[in-house]
């Protein structure tokens, strides 16, 4: 039996085409694939069976079709599954439940600004598999990921809802936000997909924003107070603190030489926090389990040292052991100041006491992070 027959053999989950994190195992907690390790490659970039048992991936074009009973499906890019997203997503679990329908989503890879921005650098903020864990965890029970190229890019409104929504994924109702886009150069709004809804078969349910301090919630917006290293208002746009994932590589030991010994983080390939001192909850992955330790983050190029690489550290509190070559998962609490250039080493050294009083301080008072 073939990997893809496994996997549809598997009782509650299956997916259809593929997807290379959709290769081999890992457990529970593990949510975030490594891209950029050299273990990593297609086939052993990972995501358990165990984070989609209750969800269905349909993934390509080509493998969606309709199906029975007739989804309601939420439709967007869900970049960080943001607490708008979340409410679109809980809106169509709720639809399908009063229209006995089944609770899908529908969203696209690559993102759309790859193909119709190639030269805007567009950092995911979490990797696919995490992406769908927390889709899942808003209850949906399927979803589709249709391959967003030039030649999808190019449909018109009528097409996609006529032809797409309706013909292929054969929507019962479809949910989006209040202010969703659609089609070719984005001609499609939610008036004109009501309008296409009513002669292709399916109704429209939309959402309204969510907003946080007046300020309504998008991925755009969590990516810009990621940049200026606020951890806390993309945290509370999330709806969960920020975290990311690395392996511990070698680092030059400067960090111990401080009495403050680093576990020197390879930069991921989704989104990082501008340069600063962060407060961090640190999850140490392991067989048997997470062990969780508070501690502070750096990220920034260590102007003091006169260097100019970008770098992720993390010092851990209260732990005495070696980390090289295990994977941390770093949860962003607040941050704690921006990174600064000092005249000397015991200058740092000073700071660095009082950047860690004030993580411990931030830490006590932060709501809890689930493992």
């Amino acid at each position: 039996m073939t990997f893809r027959q496994r996997q549809t053999h598997k009782r509650g989950y299956g997916y259809h085409g593929f997807h290379p994190a959709l290769a081999g195992r890992a457990p529970l907690y593990d949510l975030f694939r490594e891209r950029g390790d050299a273990a990593s490659k297609e086939g052993d970039l990972r995501i358990g069976m165990e984070m989609t048992d209750r969800m269905d991936i349909i993934i390509g074009t080509p493998n969606i079709q309709p199906m029975s009973p007739p989804p309601v499906v939420a439709v967007g890019n869900f970049d960080g599954v943001h607490l708008g997203h979340q409410a679109i997503l809980r809106q169509a679990v709720e639809r399908a439940a009063v229209q006995g329908g089944v609770a899908a989503a529908l969203t696209f890879e690559p993102h759309p600004s790859r193909v119709l921005v190639p030269e805007r650098e567009m950092r995911h903020l979490y990797p696919f598999q995490t992406k769908m864990r927390l889709i899942e965890s808003a209850g949906i029970v399927r979803t589709y990921v249709a391959d967003f190229d030039a030649t999808f890019a190019r449909q018109s409104p009528e097409t996609f809802a006529e032809q797409f929504l309706s013909a292929r994924l054969g929507c019962r109702e479809v949910v989006v936000g209040r202010d969703y886009r659609f089609g070719k150069n984005r001609e499609g709004d939610l008036d004109r997909l009501i309008a296409l809804g009513q002669t292709s078969g399916f109704s429209v349910f939309p959402v309204a924003p969510v907003a946080i301090d007046g300020v309504t919630v998008s991925s755009s917006k969590i990516r810009a107070a990621l940049g200026a290293g606020d951890v806390n208002m993309a945290g509370r746009m999330l709806g969960r603190h920020y975290a990311t994932r690395g392996k511990v590589i070698r680092g030059d030991g400067v960090g111990k030489t401080l009495g403050f010994p680093t576990a020197n983080i390879r930069l991921p390939n989704e989104l990082i926090p501008g340069p600063g001192i962060f407060a961090a909850r640190i999850d140490l992955l392991r067989a048997e389990g997470v062990l969780r330790h508070d501690g502070v983050v750096y990220i920034g190029d260590r102007p003091t040292f006169g260097k100019t690489e970008r770098r992720m550290e993390a010092y851990l509190f209260d732990f005495d052991g070696d980390l090289y070559d295990r994977r941390l998962v770093v949860h962003f609490i607040d941050r704690v100041r921006g990174d600064l250039a000092f005249g000397s080493t015991a200058g740092l050294i000073a700071r660095m006491q009082v950047d860690v009083d004030e993580a411990k301080c931030l830490l006590a008072a932060a709501p809890p992070t689930p493992v």
